[in-house]
C-alpha cells in the first residue's frame, strides 16, 4: 500500500510556449503580430482566457523588462488604461488604480494617449499611446500559473 504525502511545497507551471514567473505565465505574441489595444487584449484572452500583462512590482516588472531586451524587438501593450478619467491609471482586467508604474519620465501625463506599452526606444519603461488603430503592437499576455504540489509517495 502507498501513500502519498503533501509536503506543501509547489511549483508552477504553464503551457507549452507560455514563460513561468512567481505564480504567473507570460505568453509574448510574435513582434510581428500589429494589434490595437482591444485587438490585443481580445488575443490574450483566446490564450487560456489571459489579459494583457497586470505589472504588479518591481520584481514582476524587471523580469519582463529582462525578457523583452533578450527578445531584442519592438514595443509590447500593457494591459494599463486612463480612458475613463485622464491620469488616473487603473488595470484593464481588475479595474483597479495601479499602486506601481514604470513611467519613462515626462510620459503617463499625456492627455487623449490613454493606453499604456513597454516603449522599447526608453529600455522598455513605460510611455502613454493612442489606443486606437493608429499605433499597433504585440500583446504580453498573463494568466495565473498551474500549481503541482510537491508530493512524496510513501510506502
Amino acid at each position: 500500500m502507498a501513500f502519498i504525502l503533501h509536503t506543501g511545497k509547489g511549483y508552477s507551471t504553464c503551457l507549452d510556449g507560455w514563460i513561468p514567473f512567481n505564480g504567473s505565465c507570460y505568453l509574448f505574441a510574435h513582434h510581428h503580430m500589429q494589434l490595437t489595444f482591444t485587438g490585443a487584449e481580445q488575443y490574450c484572452r483566446q490564450h487560456n482566457n489571459a489579459h494583457l500583462v497586470h505589472v504588479n512590482n518591481a520584481l514582476e516588472n524587471a523580469f519582463i523588462k529582462d525578457q523583452l531586451r533578450e527578445k531584442q524587438t519592438t514595443t509590447w501593450w500593457i494591459g494599463l488604461t486612463d480612458e475613463d478619467i485622464e491620469g488616473v491609471w487603473k488595470w484593464f482586467d481588475t479595474d483597479t488604480v495601479a499602486s506601481f508604474t514604470d513611467w519613462h519620465p515626462n510620459e503617463g501625463a499625456t492627455n487623449g494617449e490613454d493606453c499604456a506599452i513597454f516603449y522599447s526606444v526608453y529600455d522598455f519603461k513605460w510611455a502613454d499611446t493612442y489606443c486606437s488603430h493608429t499605433y499597433l503592437y504585440p500583446p504580453l499576455c498573463e494568466t495565473p500559473s498551474y500549481l503541482n504540489h510537491e508530493e512524496v509517495i510513501v510506502g
